[in-house]
């Protein structure tokens, strides 16, 4: 039975997200050359959020809410996480469908994908579901970091399952580009059959990474926009799309890399 989801994401393109790091150089990047009508800040809970800038919108990101976890974290840790994201306003909270949080902030470390064993889907629906009566914030669920070959199997069960909570719990889906792309080569299949996947699903949020579109992983930028194109014109209902900042990722590549996809989408609209 599809669940009645009454928290419903605002009809409004947010733009383009980068990551929200406490520093000074970061702050001086975000202020001074970004625009709050076309960008947003994602930031990962808990953590401390007083420096935050009010003027943009933000999205909350965490990896301390496990949603495959048979164990639920502490009452505790899940009330701060809520709380800082009704402080900040967000539009929407992220997790992962994962076995094992961390609560290190921006940097993950690896997170653990789920187990698929009978009553996983139904456990992780409820458990959104309570999230969202008690909280009262829209809630979207990304996969965990099962993506290459030696998960198998498994690993398009991984994206059935996303599709199928999504639609069971209605809830939007985050969908990370370079993630996908790297399933797509792994087992020699291509970037729209992954895809296939989430057919009926509604789509909220893209991740693109910064260190996705560098020489250094052989992912040129274009290659990875008409990557990015695809999914626009793939799924309407999209609200933004983040900037991924990874643990080696120097500062001037990741704004370099959001300046670049912001104004590309700024043509794009035109």
């Amino acid at each position: 039975m599809k669940l009645e989801n009454n928290l419903k994401i605002e009809d409004k393109f947010l733009g383009v997200g980068v990551a929200w790091v406490d520093s000074p150089e970061y702050i001086d990047f975000i202020k001074n050359e970004l625009d709050s009508n076309h960008n947003y800040l994602e930031v990962h809970l808990p953590t401390s959020i007083k420096n935050v800038p009010e003027k943009f919108p933000k999205i909350a990101h965490c990896s301390t809410l496990p949603l495959a976890d048979l164990c639920s974290p502490t009452s505790k840790l899940i009330k701060d996480v809520f709380d800082q994201a009704k402080t900040l306003n967000a539009q929407w909270i992220g997790e992962h469908l994962s076995i094992l949080g961390t609560t290190t902030g921006v940097q993950f470390g690896y997170i653990l994908a789920p187990i698929h064993e009978d009553g996983l889907q139904a456990r992780i629906v409820e458990r959104i579901r309570n999230y969202q009566e008690e909280f009262g914030v829209p809630f979207v669920i990304e996969l965990g970091p099962r993506y290459h070959a030696w998960g198998g199997q498994d690993v398009f069960e991984d994206y059935k399952l996303l599709r199928n909570i999504s639609v069971e719990a209605g809830v939007p889906i985050i969908l990370d580009i370079p993630h996908t792309f790297a399933t797509a080569n792994a087992f020699n299949v291509s970037f729209e059959k992954i895809l296939d996947f989430l057919d009926g699903a509604q789509v909220c949020e893209l991740h693109i990474g910064a260190d996705g579109v560098s020489k250094r992983r052989n992912i040129t930028f274009d290659d990875r926009w008409e990557q990015l194109k695809t999914c626009l014109e793939r799924f309407p209902g999209i609200r933004g799309i983040t900037v991924e900042l990874g643990k080696n990722t120097p500062l001037d590549v990741y704004c370099n890399t959001v300046k670049k996809v912001t104004e590309r989408l700024k043509a794009l609209s035109v």
